[in-house]
């Protein structure tokens, strides 16, 4: 993980170029409090404590709390002003006026110097602090207002005044933008300070994960491409390169001036093969053309299609020595545990299953396309199959594909109102599974992609909307057979689907040799 110090010197040393461009103000003498850093030496108690007060007063629950308060504020003011005894109303509006202080010196508090550098913030603080002199000012007017009837007036007066309150709607604007961001991105470990708020973080000293850069709509929930932008700019200069590993987006690469390699891989799904190859081979030459160069990679929250191919690259750099290794340094460096415990590394069990081919390509192979392997699939036997569906395997149908289209579909009992092949299934009640055979399917080579749908209402559709799939390449199968376990199935191994999918749940499919 980069030491602060390095990251601080980084920003100094490509900064300076770019302000003029971006008028972004970064303060050079105070250290980035980055949270894609592990605890160090380097965060003191008060570093860790301001960081958790940052994530809770910016969390979505706790904006949504101050918006409530405000739009009772406004309503407050504009019914005081049509009346002349208003003074319970004052003394309410008075109270919001104190939690809205509060709220801001909790800012103070998590941002430190920071606060003062953001113009809306300040004007925030003078907004405020203005509308809780108005309102002492108003409640003391309306005790003395029946001493002298030329000041009845001046209530109403101050009143108007204090819908000047009413622009802090642009800041409740940024904050829930900001509280919505970090709600998405969870326990993802982020990039904070000077400014920039980013669900990004470094997983070595080179690579770099963050979520997809958005615009329009989609900024309100992820990373703002041009935040992102502004970001590796600073503190990279022209040493980055950017990897989009998104199928279903795609943006204007000038952002990141068109240093940006695009990598197609389905939401939830594995590169092809040939794409790990591809993927480590670009690394490696980037790398390797000046040793300040680094890459950023995303997909569209930063950690399945991420994680897989960040975990490729670290093995093809020598980071790493296996893929379990790699892949736990990924997990390591994406989730933040001060944050929540959930797991926010590479969690969908075929592109874990693709990391390990890639290790054995780069081993095994000398980082070449292992030799192909045309086989023909005979048999699909799946056990534990009572709790799943209708438990005889009769509501299941199931496709078979790869990235260059389907290869067909086929269900499992006849019904003449499917298009679709039908094969045999046999149901062995004593034995709790049933045996797929016949399977009218063209010989599969390369990488191959099996689902499995059901008609029945009960079994949960996550992924790909389907009961489970999973990913495998031909090349890898041995002894013409190939056994999967409930944790090693995409969908059954979530928890929340255990019951349906128990412990025992396994897929077994045997291949014979096609000549």
């Amino acid at each position: 993980m980069k030491p602060k110090s390095l990251f601080v010197k980084t920003i100094s040393t490509y900064g300076q170029s770019y302000l003029s461009c971006y008028e972004i103000r970064i303060n050079f003498n105070d250290v980035v409090l980055s949270m894609n850093e592990k605890k160090s030496d380097h965060q003191t108690p008060f570093d860790l404590f301001q960081y958790k007060l940052r994530r809770l007063i910016e969390s979505i629950i706790f904006r949504t709390a101050i918006a409530v308060l405000f739009i009772a504020d406004l309503i407050i003011i504009i019914i005081s002003i049509a009346q002349e005894d208003a003074q319970v109303l004052n003394v309410i509006s008075l109270i919001l006026s104190i939690i809205f202080m509060i709220d801001i010196a909790l800012r103070i508090l998590a941002q430190g110097g920071e606060f003062f550098q953001k113009k809306m913030e300040i004007l925030d603080l003078v907004v405020m602090t203005l509308g809780l002199i108005v309102n002492i000012v108003i409640l003391n007017i309306d005790s003395t207002k029946g001493k002298a009837a030329k000041i009845v007036i001046l209530p109403r007066i101050f009143r108007v005044i204090n819908l000047v309150r009413t622009i802090r709607i642009i800041r409740h604007r940024e904050h829930f933008k900001t509280g919505s961001r970090h709600l998405v991105g969870q326990n993802k470990k982020r990039t904070i300070g000077n400014g920039f708020d980013l669900d990004l973080c470094c997983i070595s000293d080179r690579i770099i994960a963050m979520s997809f850069p958005s615009k329009g709509t989609d900024a309100f929930f992820r990373n703002d491409i041009v935040d992102v932008g502004h970001y590796l700019d600073l503190t990279y200069g022209d040493h980055y390169r950017v990897y989009n590993l998104c199928s279903e987006r795609y943006y204007d690469t000038v952002h990141f001036h068109n240093r940006v390699e695009r990598i197609l891989i389905d939401d939830h799904n594995v590169p092809r093969l040939s794409d790990t190859i591809r993927m480590a081979d670009s690394v490696t030459e980037w790398f390797d053309a000046n040793p300040k160069n680094v890459i950023a990679v995303h997909c569209k929250g930063g950690k399945g299609r991420t994680g897989t191919m960040i975990s490729v690259a670290l093995l093809k750099t020598n980071v790493c020595k296996t893929a379990q290794e790699a892949l736990d340094l990924f997990a390591e460096g994406r989730t933040d545990l001060r944050h929540g415990k959930q797991y926010q590394g590479v969690e969908t069990p075929s592109q874990t299953r693709y990391v390990h081919y890639y290790e054995k390509i780069l081993h095994v192979y000398n980082h070449a396309m292992p030799p192909p392997k045309v086989l023909r699939l005979n048999t699909i036997t799946v056990t534990a199959i009572a709790a799943v569906g209708n438990g005889d395997g009769s509501d299941l149908f199931f496709t078979v594909g790869s990235y260059d289209g389907s290869l067909g579909t086929f269900q499992l009992k006849q019904d003449n109102q499917l298009e679709t092949n039908s094969c045999k299934c046999e149901h062995k009640r004593d034995e709790d599974k049933i045996i797929i055979s016949d399977i009218r399917l063209s010989p599969v080579k390369g990488d191959v992609k099996v689902m499995f749908f059901s008609t029945n209402k009960n079994v949960p559709k996550n992924y790909d909307k389907c009961a489970f799939y999973f990913w495998f390449n031909t090349s890898f199968i041995e002894n013409n057979s190939l056994l999967l376990k409930r944790d090693e199935l995409d969908n059954p191994h979530k928890s929340k689907t255990w019951h349906i999918f128990r412990e025992n749940f396994t897929v077994l499919l045997t291949f014979q040799d096609e000549e």
